[in-house]
């Protein structure tokens, strides 16, 4: 009994430390990208597709007083294309706003440009 113990040890001991190395998992750095990264739009409502490469959760956002600009779809986790909406531009004036595509460590931007009503 004591010879069986003295060999089933080190044979679990070294059977643990070879589940550890194999266990471990290749860390990759976080990526969000995005192309293009300004849009340009008319007054009318309107949208058009850039293309988001991430290896995160990614999701869109933007200031609390720019309402005027949306994404689909709201989270990406995954290389995908993604729709940015506009609504129309009443005003004369030409208008901007980003869209920030954010995950835990990571934030790119979006530049959103809008002539005016003619």
């Amino acid at each position: 009994m004591r010879k069986a113990v003295t060999i089933i040890i080190p044979v679990l001991l070294a059977l643990l430390a070879a589940a550890q190395f194999t266990a471990c998992e290749k860390y990759v750095l976080p990526a969000i990208s995005i192309d293009p990264d300004t849009l340009r739009f008319t007054a009318a409502a309107d949208s058009a597709q850039i293309q988001l490469v991430t290896n995160v959760i990614t999701s869109p956002s933007t200031d609390e007083n720019v309402t005027w600009i949306s994404a689909w779809p709201n989270w990406f986790d995954a290389d995908s294309p993604v729709t940015i909406y506009v609504e129309e531009n009443a005003s004369e004036k030409e208008r901007s706003g980003i869209m920030y595509f954010k995950s835990e460590a990571l934030q790119r931007k979006l530049v959103v440009i809008q002539e005016g009503k003619k």
